[in-house]
């Protein structure tokens, strides 16, 4: 059975060892508002759906359809061998990293 659009992101935040509250602050939302989400009572924008997505190294088509390319699976177990074994706020603080990383890249194109 397939998972719908809350179960996935639930699964996503899982399997990258988050809480709610860590994958609400890596995305600037309330913690609410991702309970909102996963519990399927929540649309999120596009906005969204696109931190969600860079958040956990998965394509947007998989963040709304749940269809795993190659290269998600490769990014989602790439990423988790990285963070095993770390804490919490080691892993916020990596994703923070990446985040200015990405961001930096983006204002110099």
């Amino acid at each position: 059975m397939e998972k719908g659009f809350g179960e996935r992101i639930k699964a996503l935040r899982t399997q990258s060892k988050m809480t709610q509250a860590a994958l609400a602050e890596a995305i600037f939302v309330s913690e609410s508002y991702i309970a909102l989400i996963e519990s399927g009572r929540r649309n999120p924008s596009s906005e969204i759906i696109g931190k969600l997505s860079d958040c956990f190294g998965v394509s947007t088509d998989y963040i709304l359809n749940g269809d795993p390319t190659s290269d998600d699976l490769l990014h989602v177990k790439e990423w988790k061998s990285l963070v095993s074994g770390r804490s919490d706020r080691e892993i916020n603080s990596a994703l923070k990293l990446v985040r200015i990383f990405l961001d930096n890249l983006d204002e110099t194109k």
